[in-house]
């Protein structure tokens, strides 16, 4: 469950849910390997830039405090946004990628909706 009023906690569960739904987008790699892509991992590395940007356009974090958060630099964090948007040119990168967004709110959806039904 999420308490909605505590920003750390609602973080932490979209950041979870983007994690879970990248996961099942390159189902090839484990968590842990989209959390800190191995050296040249080139797939885990671009997986973790979906994260990113799913966080910051999909649930509308705040870049710098995404930096704060995840410990990355913002230039780690804009290559990561200009990387995906220049992938989402493409169609069928398009259509995963929203794939992934919408499983992501789902997630969340879920865990809010578990939190009401406990109220």
């Amino acid at each position: 469950m999420i308490n909605v009023f505590d920003q750390k906690a609602l973080y932490d569960a979209q950041l979870h849910a983007c994690y879970a739904a990248v996961r099942e987008g390159f189902p090839h790699l484990a968590i842990r390997d989209i959390v800190e892509p191995p050296h040249e991992w080139f797939d885990a590395a671009l997986a973790r830039q979906v994260v990113i940007h799913l966080m910051v356009t999909e649930f509308k974090w705040p870049k710098r405090r995404v930096v704060e958060l995840e410990d990355r630099s913002r230039e780690a964090i804009n290559r990561a946004l200009r990387t995906i948007d220049r992938r989402l040119e493409t169609p069928r990168f398009s259509t995963h990628y929203r794939m992934m967004a919408e499983r992501a709110h789902a997630l969340v959806f879920l865990q809010t909706e578990e939190m009401r039904g406990v109220a």
